[in-house]
């Protein structure tokens, strides 16, 4: 029996922060290249379009960041992991994962204090809030600190599992 095929709103939501990180990417791009062709044909520049830029590259990268960290797409280190005996690689891990979820929670927390202020301050030519500047890391960590918890959920139902397969193995290799 097949799983059903994924709705396109559930294809979407997989997807949501590729969508943001890609059209704020878009715009970024785009203004910067009208910018760019506007100063050489017209020798004037957009007054806004620097205000547009870094919104789209703030919020371009955060996005992209916290699709990167739910799929596990970001670089890890395990060279030095895979040496360690396995009891000690459960510690580590359990470690990690703890870590990370705290980090991540202290991160949002840090993003809502920069963005809670961002109602005073605007932005010089538009005048935005740069509360919707700041709002990127606070969605961005605050997803991140939700997948920290489900990472670190999957994990150990995984070490769980790896270590009744790993004491199967031993009891099966020492039972000559």
């Amino acid at each position: 029996m097949t799983a059903p095929a994924p709705t396109l709103s559930s294809r979407v939501a997989q997807k949501a922060e590729l969508y943001v990180a890609g059209a704020a990417f878009v715009v970024m791009l785009g203004v910067i290249i009208v910018n760019v062709f506007s100063r050489y044909l017209f020798s004037k520049s957009v007054l806004s379009a620097e205000e547009v830029a870094y919104m789209g590259f703030t919020w371009s990268t955060f996005a992209a960041v916290a699709w990167l960290y739910r799929t596990r797409a970001l670089i890890a280190v395990d060279v030095f992991f895979g040496l360690l005996p396995h009891a000690v690689q459960r510690i580590a891990a359990t470690v990690v994962d703890v870590a990370l979820v705290a980090a991540n929670v202290w991160f949002c927390w840090l993003a809502w204090v920069l963005a809670s202020g961002g109602w005073i301050r605007k932005t010089p030519v538009l005048e935005i809030p740069y509360f919707w500047i700041n709002l990127a890391p606070l969605l961005a960590f605050g997803l991140m600190a939700i997948y920290s918890a489900i990472h670190m959920v999957q994990d150990f139902r995984d070490r769980a599992a790896r270590d009744r397969n790993h004491d199967a193995e031993m009891s099966r290799d020492s039972a000559l």
